[in-house]
């Protein structure tokens, strides 16, 4: 398996972008990326998740932790899930809710799941 820089250059020119490119696409420095593709310093979290949406591949792959680089379908979906406007709404609104409405909302959830 190969490192995370040579991965990230991979997703890159299997793209075929330049580094130029994807800098003007991210605001990062060319020396930023560089960096990262010849593992002189890494990527924190949310760039390593940016990269790999930018790319179209999993953050997995881009860690040599699977070969498969494409993002698999439960991944799409659940960024899809949590990018959902009215979903996050609602994920903000339920610490604010009652025991009892949670009490309610566990049945539901049961009920729909049972279908």
């Amino acid at each position: 398996m190969g490192s995370l820089g040579g991965r990230l250059r991979q997703a890159r020119e299997n793209k075929g972008w330049s580094q130029t490119l994807v800098c003007e696409k991210l605001g990062i420095s060319n020396s930023r990326l560089s960096g990262y593709e010849r593992n002189y310093r890494e990527p924190d979290k949310k760039m390593l998740s940016t990269l790999a949406k930018l790319y179209g591949v999993s953050i997995d792959w881009l860690m040599g932790m699977t070969e498969e680089s494409e993002r698999g379908e439960s991944e799409r979906e659940f960024e899809a899930f949590i990018s959902d406007p009215d979903l996050q709404r609602w994920y903000a609104d339920l610490p604010k809710s009652s025991e009892e409405d949670l009490k309610k909302l566990r049945k539901m959830w049961e009920i729909i799941k049972s279908e």
